[in-house]
């Protein structure tokens, strides 16, 4: 396996001229996340169409000028199921990625198996195997080894000719913008859960209200500090279960939270006077507003009604071949009907119009699962022992 290791700043500038020459460029990270706030990031691994390297980002003064390259938007930047690829370049810049292209998604789009692995995407597009032997690794670790560099460079090596292979692909059936503002929205969406805070997320939070929401909220940003602080998992300082309950006795007495299952053990002792001050707050303060509370509101769907909408959007993306997960899920088709019940006009800036009414979903899905509910169509069983056994047609008026 051929690919240039960068392990010290004076290697940098080849990587940088190997890039710039690049309009597309392959993009994986190495990292451990199991015992740490947010995953620490051990090797990038980037390839050109003629070149492959891999970046020790331990080595090096600064990753930040990579990224500035990566994030360039003269280059496209090829990824497999990129979620930890963005969140870095995004925390180390502060922007999103303006030609993000991942193959796993757009394999969804064509009709592909969705998600697959990078092992299965690779085998189904190029007919290539992918090694598995360093699944488990500890990328910390130094030195690194053979084998384990050429795993991380395998990652990357054919990420650019999949690329080719996929764009070609959904230009031809139209769905290259489709692909872009997926990839756009699903942008957003992290950058508003890496700028708002996750208290209202906890496991059980649903069941408390009022003074209760606001204790849950100081102990939860107090955890969180102290996470950052010692780089740490946010739950090994305090478990959510034990902030559900703090919350729900809603003592700030001292003695009442060491008797606490789970608090009691003596190292935990000296942060209960930290853990008192934060109920204190959360007590005395404005409660905050859920967002469960501003939450919709429309009514739930029949049961039987979410049921049929749900096979006949998997009807439509199976007919469109587009695999349906990338489509929508249970919630999302019961949303739409909760919409159509409740609503006698379609208000695109309404909070509660569903995501099955805009962009291409809309225009793939929303507009037949419309005429479907308005019982203009319907569907019928065609063939039983087909693998599209179903097929859709107008009602007799």
């Amino acid at each position: 396996m051929n690919y240039k290791l960068i392990e010290t700043d004076d290697h940098l500038p080849a990587l940088f001229e190997a890039m710039s020459r690049a309009n597309i460029l392959g993009l994986d990270t190495e990292f451990v996340a199991e015992d740490c706030y947010r995953p620490e990031l051990c090797l990038i691994q980037i390839s050109t169409p003629d070149e492959v390297f891999v970046v020790d980002p331990q080595r090096i003064t600064s990753v930040n000028t990579i990224w500035e390259c990566l994030l360039d938007p003269k280059h496209v930047v090829v990824v497999h199921a990129g979620r930890e690829e963005f969140l870095f370049g995004y925390r180390a810049l502060g922007r999103p990625c303006s030609q993000m292209f991942d193959v796993q998604v757009a394999l969804g789009m064509l009709g592909g198996e969705y998600p697959a692995s990078y092992g299965k995407l690779l085998q189904k597009v190029l007919g290539v195997n992918a090694s598995k032997g360093e699944t488990r690794t500890d990328w910390r670790k130094r030195p690194l080894t053979t084998a384990q560099l050429d795993y991380a460079a395998l990652d990357v090596l054919h990420l650019p000719q999949i690329y080719e292979k996929l764009s070609a692909e959904l230009k031809a059936v139209g769905r290259t913008q489709w692909l872009t503002d997926e990839i756009e929205q699903r942008q957003q969406s992290l950058i508003k859960s890496e700028q708002s805070e996750g208290w209202w997320r906890l496991s059980g939070v649903q069941t408390l209200y009022g003074k209760q929401l606001g204790v849950v909220r100081e102990l939860w940003n107090w955890r969180n500090q102290r996470a950052i602080y010692k780089n740490m998992p946010a739950r090994r300082v305090l478990r959510d279960d034990l902030i559900i309950e703090l919350a729900k006795r809603g003592s700030p007495d001292h003695k009442r939270i060491a008797h606490i299952r789970g608090l009691h053990h003596p190292g935990f002792q000296r942060f209960i006077p930290e853990i008192a001050d934060c109920i204190a707050r959360g007590l005395q303060g404005e409660p905050p507003v859920a967002p469960w509370v501003t939450a919709s509101k429309l009514p739930r769907p029949p049961a039987l009604l979410q049921q049929f909408l749900a096979a006949a959007t998997a009807y439509i993306c199976r007919s469109h071949n587009i695999s349906p997960a990338i489509v929508a899920t249970t919630e999302d088709v019961g949303r739409l009907a909760s919409y159509w019940l409740s609503k006698t006009e379609l208000d695109p800036s309404d909070p509660e119009f569903p995501d099955l009414l805009r962009g291409w979903r809309a225009e793939m899905v929303g507009k037949p699962l419309f005429e479907i509910y308005c019982g203009k169509k319907t569907l019928w069983v065609q063939r039983p022992d087909d693998e599209m056994p179903l097929a859709m047609c107008d009602v007799p008026v």
